[in-house]
């Protein structure tokens, strides 16, 4: 099965269809059809969670809207598809994830351990859980938002104090009626157990130095696909700069990283993955990872991918018809 949403649209790519961004659903369901698959094409709100779901592989889409309230539904119907036996590709815990960085960060604990102990890194789900917690490691530290794309809700915070100006930020309530309430119930019952006015989740970890960018490596089936971002001027970060060059190494051995980023994508298990790789002149650091819904620019601008050839790597050249490349990476992982 397919799985549409309210819009009629699927997955994600960088090319804007009829005003929406979207994938042309119709073109997979055709490539899925060549490979000798059987794929339906059903939107959201009807699907039947009566039927028989036992075993069938069931592709979707996510949504970023604000709050992520449809996002929320979607995880419904997706938890329940799996507690049904469908296949649901990727599973319940990747969706989660998606949009999520603190679901992300417990994925990083579960699956890359030694990573997550290098980076101290920490989740919060209010700014009074933070104040009541000491931290390890140096500073300074970077602040995330569980929420947000392109670096706007990510800052870096020189000491503890910074950093509680910034995590009170992140992790306001944007609700005034409650707001008021609560303070009226501080202010007239002595007994009154105080509520959080700062639940917005956010995760806040260790600054990896002398990072003068990142590399974004999509993997889509057997296909690696990389972009090297360079930081904005004058500040840490490179998601969502703009700077983008798909030929640059960025001062890093090319066949290091796609081994690293092959050792990360075996780990997670998907067969399509986006991640964000930084190298601080010594080793690999795993920034970020999604397994849905992510842009596709890496694939799509690039003149050719990387293949694994026996022990080395094998560049490919080839423009990037993202539906067809989206297809034979779904209909490879069913073979298997």
């Amino acid at each position: 099965m397919i799985l549409t949403d309210y819009r009629g649209t699927f997955y994600s790519t960088a090319r804007t269809r009829h005003g929406r961004c979207t994938m042309d659903v119709e073109r997979v369901c055709r490539r899925l059809s060549d490979a000798g698959l059987h794929p339906e094409v059903i939107p959201l709100a009807e699907l039947d969670l009566g039927a028989d779901l036992q075993g069938v592989p069931v592709l979707y889409t996510s949504s970023e809207d604000a709050g992520l309230l449809y996002k929320s539904w979607i995880e419904d119907l997706v938890l329940a598809l799996e507690t049904a036996g469908a296949r649901t590709i990727p599973s319940y815990r990747f969706l989660r994830a998606h949009h999520n960085k603190a679901m992300m960060e417990a994925l990083r604990f579960q699956l890359f351990p030694k990573e997550a102990a290098r980076l101290h890194t920490r989740t919060f789900g209010t700014l009074e859980e933070l104040a009541s917690t000491s931290l390890d490691g140096p500073w300074p530290k970077v602040v995330k938002s569980a929420y947000g794309a392109g670096s706007a809700y990510v800052a870096l915070a020189a000491g503890h104090a910074e950093l509680t100006r910034v995590a009170r930020r992140f992790s306001r309530v944007a609700d005034l009626r409650a707001g008021v309430r609560e303070h009226v119930k501080r202010a007239l019952r002595r007994e009154h157990h105080p509520h959080s006015l700062h639940r917005q989740k956010f995760v806040v970890q260790d600054f990896i130095p002398g990072l003068a960018g990142d590399f974004k490596v999509l993997r889509l089936g057997e296909r690696y696909y990389t972009l090297y971002r360079r930081n904005r001027a004058g500040d840490f970060r490179a998601s969502g700069s703009g700077d983008f060059d798909f030929h640059s190494d960025g001062g890093v051995d090319r066949g290091a990283l796609l081994d690293y980023a092959e050792q990360v994508a075996d780990t997670i298990g998907t067969p399509l993955v986006s991640l964000d790789i930084g190298f601080d002149g010594a080793q690999f650091h795993l920034i970020e990872f999604q397994c849905l819904h992510f842009g596709t620019v890496t694939a799509e601008e690039s003149t050719h991918y990387h293949l694994r050839d026996g022990g080395s790597w094998r560049p490919v050249q080839e423009r990037c018809d993202i539906e067809a490349v989206f297809s034979e990476a779904i209909a490879r992982h069913l073979a298997r």
